[in-house]
């Protein structure tokens, strides 16, 4: 994100309760929190004990416009202070509890659980916006449960402020790529502009000499042409200049994110004469986020899991879900960024467009191995909502063994749960993969936007 999301940390405790190790485990926090990257932390100078106290300091915080709140429980606290600063704030929280030290003499130390507990139930029933999260401060569990519930934070944030760029709507036939605009708009935020491909084509062609060779640069950065089968008779500069044409297309439109209708019009000679992938994957390799066949849900999971995961999400079809593994694959649009270690990514003339061996430009490589999620952001059935699927695998050590880029992925849930769900129920075929098993995190962004998870276990 452009500028540092702020946080305001609160640390409450009941006033006869505070005590030399509360204080060194807010210090903790506050210095942690400080640490993590494009964060700013406001407040935690002093634990919160009274009303009067928490009044003044949202006082302060109106002002500042915070875009998160940890509550961290050092004991149980006053129930009034989270949905306070929540409503009047209108942001997410974070109920942060510790795990009960060994009761002293049967003295009870914190009731820092319970506080939590008896919290969530008033933010729920507010719907408000919230996550958990219980460990030790300046352990590797609360460094991990905390960045995860701010990515998710500044996921929803995004989300909300999110302008996509639909260059040319959907490709035909594909219903998996419509999406209903203003329920996007009204449930979830993304606001959607429509561009059309006349214009894309028109400022391609006329870029100045110095852009092109700007743009073709930076395609030549991420990947070399095939010696035998790469882009031929001007198909790398007509490449370079959708590349440098959408660039120009985000800053006329003020949009962070794009859908590309990809064919068949692009492909065709009378009207621009190439395949489009490997421009989609170049977009998406230097931060502008870009997914093919027109599909803006898939858009907004693609943009969605890179900022949860904090890595290049994938854009891929499904091609294979039987046996020890599936396969995740497109062809030849994915990030070089995702690029199997040790393999050169190679520019080449699409293996299917017209025959294949005709027209650039491909990207093509196998993905980097890992532990991976893959999910889809889709409508339910009858329209009236948003469901996501969400399934966890390990990315394979997988080779190029069909033209694009592939990845082997052995599912948690094995290729049979993962094939009759997708089949039984409808999902559409595109999917984003991110890198990182972020099944707890989609799962949290999911109920706080009031989103129907599906998870494969």
């Amino acid at each position: 994100m452009s500028k540092k999301f702020k946080i305001c940390y609160l640390a409450l405790s009941k006033v006869n309760w505070t005590n030399d190790r509360l204080e060194a485990a807010r210090a903790s926090a506050v210095e942690f929190l400080r640490t993590l990257p494009d964060v700013e932390i406001v407040g935690g100078d002093k634990m919160v004990t009274l009303e009067d106290e928490a009044v003044a300091l949202l006082d302060e915080m109106e002002k500042i416009q915070p875009d998160l709140i940890i509550t961290h429980f050092m004991t149980f606290t006053l129930g009034v202070v989270p949905p306070l600063f929540a409503q009047r704030l209108n942001i997410p929280v974070v109920l942060w509890s510790m795990p009960e030290p060994d009761p002293a003499g049967g003295r009870l130390q914190s009731n820092s659980f319970c506080a939590a507990n008896m919290n969530s139930h008033h933010l729920w029933r507010l719907h408000i916006p919230y996550f958990h999260v219980h460990a030790e401060p300046g352990t590797a569990e609360a460094a991990g449960k905390l960045t995860a519930s701010i990515r998710v934070a500044q996921a929803m944030k995004q989300l909300n402020r999110m302008r996509i760029g639909l260059i040319g709507g959907r490709v035909p036939g594909f219903y998996t790529s419509s999406f209903s605009e203003l329920m996007l708009r009204r449930k979830l935020g993304p606001e959607v502009k429509i561009i059309t491909q006349h214009e894309l084509f028109t400022i391609a062609e006329n870029l100045t000499a110095d852009e092109v060779k700007d743009a073709t640069n930076t395609i030549l950065a991420d990947a070399q042409c095939h010696p035998t089968d790469g882009p031929r008779d001007g198909q790398l500069e007509k490449s370079a200049r959708l590349f440098g044409a959408v660039k120009k297309l985000k800053d006329k439109f003020l949009v962070d994110t794009f859908a590309m209708r990809c064919w068949p019009e692009v492909i065709l000679n009378d009207l621009y004469g190439i395949a489009v992938c490997s421009t989609i994957g170049h977009l998406t390799n230097h931060g502008l986020t870009t997914a093919c066949e027109g599909d803006i849900y898939g858009a907004v999971m693609m943009q969605v899991g890179k900022t949860i995961s904090g890595d290049m999400p994938f854009f891929c079809d499904m091609i294979v879900a039987e046996g020890e593994y599936a396969v995740a694959w497109h062809c030849g649009a994915a990030p070089c960024k995702l690029c199997k270690p040790g393999f050169t990514p190679a520019l080449r003339c699409s293996a299917t467009v017209e025959g294949g061996g005709v027209k650039g430009v491909t990207n093509e490589f196998p993905l980097k191995p890992g532990r991976v999620t893959v999910a889809r952001l889709g409508e339910t059935r009858d329209g009236d909502g948003y469901r996501m699927l969400i399934a966890a695998g390990d990315g394979l050590d997988t080779d190029l063994f069909v033209r694009g880029n592939p990845l082997k992925i052995k599912f948690d849930a094995g290729c049979e749960a993962l094939s009759k769900e997708i089949i039984g129920n409808g999902w559409e075929h595109h999917y984003a993969l991110m890198y990182g098993d972020q099944t707890e995190a989609l799962a949290d962004f999911c109920r706080n936007m009031d989103i129907e998870a599906v998870i494969l276990k």
